[in-house]
């Protein structure tokens, strides 16, 4: 009998959606058993998993992992739920990669010997698996939506149009400060 990998899964909010949906499938075709062999009686699933996410309500996710009858159930791992998913001023995405790098620290720390790394929307574990814990696992990432585009300020299409100008006074002042420090923390980010 071969070994079977171990693939481990992150990914931040394991609610109800498509990137969830594939998340859930993967575990699912890891688990399956071999089918090469159809007399084989053995019960042994093709690999074993592991999914990590910082979050997971029994009210709003799919019953693969609803608690405690979902098949997936006891493969979930939640943690970093303390890590706030935004700050009082906003700063969603800063608290995104940050709960992502601690899922990732999480995930490598408890499954040193994982074959694969499967992780989800955001790219903030990638270099800390790679730079960091010099991991020899595949790591694979996959982005369903960019996430540049999920914080653009767009009118109509347009970068950063408003609906009037109103620099002469204070709010107009107050709203250009904001946009530029929206501008450079989002550089920050996306250049790290």
């Amino acid at each position: 009998m071969t070994k079977q990998p171990l693939v481990v899964f992150i990914h931040l909010d394991l609610g109800i959606g498509g990137a969830e949906s594939l998340v859930l499938n993967l575990a699912k075709a890891t688990l399956q058993q071999p089918s090469s062999d159809p007399n084989n009686s053995d019960d042994e699933p093709s690999g074993k998993i592991s999914i990590y996410t910082t979050h997971c309500s029994p009210t709003h996710c799919y019953d693969e992992v609803k608690p405690p009858n979902g098949p997936l159930y006891p493969f979930v791992n939640v943690c970093g739920s303390w890590i706030p998913r935004k700050l009082f001023f906003g700063g969603t995405a800063l608290c995104s990669a940050l709960r992502m790098l601690y899922l990732t620290y999480r995930a490598i720390k408890d499954n040193p010997q994982a074959n694969v790394f499967v992780i989800d929307v955001l790219p903030t574990g990638v270099p800390y698996l790679v730079n960091y814990c010099n991991v020899r696992a595949g790591i694979l990432f996959y982005c369903h939506f960019p996430d540049q585009l999920l914080t653009m300020d767009t009118v109509n299409g347009e970068r950063g149009s408003s609906g009037g100008n109103n620099s002469s006074n204070n709010g107009g002042f107050m709203i250009r400060l904001l946009k530029h420090l929206k501008r450079l923390y989002r550089g920050i980010l996306d250049k790290t």
